[in-house]
């Protein structure tokens, strides 16, 4: 027979493992009917202040230096960042180029630097950035139209991107082979895996390219992306190189840019791989665009220049730190996405709680209403981001709001179960305690 202190111990153990009890259902749902599909997770939202400054000095005695400058400037890309920039320098103030592939240029047309003078140029952004996680369902993605300009562009060689050679091709089509033809994804990702696994990382002196990284196994941030872009294009999947700056922590500064890459899918458009840094399907939120395939004006560099007579000597800095949401005041729908965000990362820690109490075995309705209202928050986000619209940004906060309030209001209801739970255990305990010595005393009565 049990004994009070071991019914007491069991019940105790039953009421703290009930919220631990592993729920057995399908995975989280990534349709809503009424919002859509979830494409990727906007999370993390930052404010960040980057200043980017460029210095060319000419070191001559005697002499000046003319000379024309390109910078390109980080741009505003959906999904990924919203961006302000302030342009500044010690000469002349820049005109703006857009090439034919989107990209954004400062151009310098006339700078003229006396001898033992240096030129500076400054560019400040105030970015407001996502990390994102795409969760592609390769049965919602459709087959390419192959008639398309994003395809005809994006799956074509171009320097650095020999996808046209034998090699390159032979490559690719061995590494897809067992792949269904249908499922670029899963062929993107082989792709992925493959140039992690193969390539060596090794800084290089100098733009090797996609081929030449292939017969040397090595590179750096530019041949990982080269090669990736490379064999995508090769098997047909349209894919492109971004280049920047990307940082390893909020607080930094470096003299280096990065490259990383994106392939296209249809019904989910273009998805970050950083191969160099092991990403795949997503991307942080310290990753700031400037350069896509392909650019026109420069090379993929951070500032490209051309000058006559004394040869400068030239260097850039570039500066991260968190800045706030108020550094952008007058960019009303950067303003709005940053709330939105905000309180979907709040609904998502509030849901949560509200699993890990054991709504969802207490209250399985209310806890699948809560859990449906915060997928809907993310859609809207989503859709937010892609569109632009700041009505959107405005459902979205709503909705997670909603959700917010229902997972705090469904974990108050377990708390209080728990609580009355308790308070009936601590009553039997009782009863079951006094019971024991009501029969202590009776079987020592003569």
């Amino acid at each position: 027979m049990l004994s009070a202190r071991k019914v007491s111990a069991l019940l105790v153990c039953v009421l703290l493992l009930v919220p631990a009890i592993p729920v057995v259902e399908n995975a989280f749902p990534l349709i809503n009917e009424a919002e859509g599909v979830l494409k990727y997770e906007a999370y993390r939202v930052h404010v960040a202040e980057i200043t980017h400054t460029i210095s060319i000095r000419n070191p001559g005695k005697a002499g000046t230096t003319r000379m024309e400058l390109w910078v390109p400037l980080i741009r505003n890309v959906t999904a990924r960042h919203l961006v302000v920039a302030n342009i500044s320098s010690s000469s002349g103030t820049p005109e703006f180029l857009e090439d034919s592939s989107g990209n954004l240029y400062a151009h310098w047309s006339q700078i003229v630097i006396p001898s033992g003078r240096t030129f500076v140029a400054e560019i400040r952004y105030h970015a407001l950035s996502f990390a994102v996680q795409f969760r592609v369902n390769s049965s919602l993605s459709k087959p390419y139209n192959t008639e398309s300009s994003v395809y005809e562009k994006y799956t074509q060689p171009e320097k650095f991107i020999e996808s046209d050679d034998e090699l390159i091709v032979s490559t690719a089509k061995n590494i897809v082979a067992e792949i269904d033809e249908d499922d670029y994804h899963a062929r993107a990702q082989a792709i992925y895996e493959f140039v992690v696994n193969y390539l060596t990382y090794r800084l290089q002196p100098k733009e090797r390219g996609a081929l030449w990284a292939l017969e040397n196994k090595e590179g750096d941030c530019s041949e990982y992306s080269y090669l990736f872009v490379a064999l995508c294009r090769a098997v047909g999947i349209p894919a492109r190189v971004q280049a920047g700056f990307a940082f390893s922590g909020y607080t930094e500064e470096t003299e280096n840019g990065h490259m990383w890459a994106e392939y296209y899918l249809e019904e989910y458009g273009w998805i970050p791989v950083d191969a160099s840094w092991k990403l795949f399907d997503k991307l942080d939120n310290r990753h700031f665009a400037a350069l896509q395939s392909i650019p026109e004006y420069t090379e993929f560099v951070n500032y490209e220049f051309k000058y006559g007579g004394n040869t400068p000597i030239d260097n850039q800095k570039v500066k991260t730190r968190t800045a706030s949401i108020s550094s952008m005041e007058n960019f009303t729908l950067a303003e709005k996405l940053f709330r939105a965000a905000s309180k979907v990362e709040e609904a998502e820690a509030a849901l949560f709680v509200a699993k890990i109490m054991g709504t969802w075995l207490l209250f399985p309705s209310d806890y699948r209403k809560v859990e449906n209202a915060f997928l809907e928050s993310q859609i809207l986000l989503q859709n937010a981001i892609d569109s632009w619209s700041e009505q959107l940004a405005e459902n979205a906060y709503q909705k997670a709001n909603e959700c917010e309030e229902n997972a705090g209001r469904i974990a108050l209801g377990a708390f209080a179960v728990y609580s009355a739970a308790f308070l009936v255990l601590i009553i039997i305990i009782v009863v079951l305690i006094l019971k024991s010595k009501v029969m202590r005393r009776e079987a020592v009565s003569p």
